[in-house]
């Protein structure tokens, strides 16, 4: 997981189907608490089942839709991905739903003008509510740092890889590089260091007062 986005997200469903250790299950929609995200609650979206069974957004944070160029509630998220992803797609989603193991997957999308955008998403099991509907939560992360997001839409995904993700996976610590500080000669501090010694070139010398 590359943005730190999914990474929040992917953490909260962690704490969430772990509340009672050692065992897993599938979080339930409503304790999916907005506080707990704050900021990264803009690449978040839900997904459930309509009445023709097939996955619709429910949810879908500001990120997205801008990335899409529209709102996507009740957008059917298949339509997003071209014909030939469908199955690969279809054998994904039911893998999350059924298996109760999430997965991230990479895509590049396409905007209108034909540009290419590399975007990552996280997909995770939600428990059925009463009626049996699945339901899935998510995430979508740019990975490209482009300035044309907003203004040239996405109008197609494609997907390029899927990799299962161990429920109760360890991510890495992020580590953030210290600021640079500029350095004068008022302020320098030298550090010793192992570097090999330098060996000087001789230097030629004219003595004064010799004969040939």
């Amino acid at each position: 997981m590359k943005h730190r986005s999914t990474r929040a997200i992917f953490s909260e469903w962690q704490r969430l189907a772990f509340e009672k250790k050692g065992s897993l299950r599938a979080p339930a929609r409503e304790s999916i608490k907005p506080r707990k995200l704050g900021r990264h609650l803009s690449n978040l979206f839900l997904l459930e089942e309509d009445k023709n069974a097939e996955l619709v957004f429910r949810l879908a944070g500001t990120q997205i839709c801008t990335l899409f160029g529209r709102e996507l509630r009740t957008v059917r998220f298949a339509s997003l991905w071209p014909h030939s992803n469908r199955p690969a797609l279809d054998e994904l989603l039911g893998n999350v739903n059924s298996l109760l193991v999430p997965a991230l997957s990479r895509h590049d999308g396409i905007s209108l003008a034909g540009r290419s955008l590399a975007f990552e998403m996280l997909l995770a099991p939600l428990r059925p509510h009463e009626n049996h509907k699945a339901s899935l939560l998510g995430a979508i992360s740019p990975l490209d740092d482009v300035s044309w997001v907003g203004a040239d839409p996405l109008v197609l995904a494609n997907l390029n890889t899927i990799t299962p993700l161990a429920p109760d996976m360890i991510l890495e610590q992020e580590v953030s590089n210290p600021p640079v500080r500029a350095a004068n000669a008022s302020n320098m501090v030298l550090c010793e260091t192992n570097l090999p010694a330098v060996r000087r070139s001789p230097r030629l010398r004219i003595i004064n007062g010799g004969k040939v």
